[in-house]
């Protein structure tokens, strides 16, 4: 019995569990979205590219994260929707602000 034991404990001991590569410290800081009205052209870029990686990046980490129950999953889903929009929002406010810029300037 005391055999039994002791195999268990080894063969659990070295198990990995199913949710070993969900780490869900991605969702503790996401990149930062400028204000429109005061970046430039570069920084815009910048951010749409960084918050595009972050989010297929956070997206990859939630399918491997099978453990987590659906209101979990749906809150991080949330979050990334949320992120997407306000990054889809300062772009199109610098669109129009770079658009009557330049039909003032002309």
């Amino acid at each position: 019995m005391f055999r039994s034991l002791c195999l268990a404990l080894l063969i659990l001991a070295g198990a990995n569990p199913a949710f070993a590569g969900c780490t869900l410290s991605i969702f503790k800081e996401s990149p930062a979205v400028p204000d429109a009205r005061s970046a430039t052209l570069d920084e815009m870029k910048q951010a749409v590219v960084s918050i595009q990686q972050y989010i297929h990046s956070a997206e990859k980490v939630l399918e491997t994260c099978d453990h987590i129950n659906t209101f979990t999953h749906n809150i991080y889903v949330g979050r990334l929707k949320a992120l997407a929009d306000d990054i889809n929002r300062e772009s199109d406010i610098f669109s129009t602000l770079a658009t009557s810029d330049s039909l003032a300037s002309s």
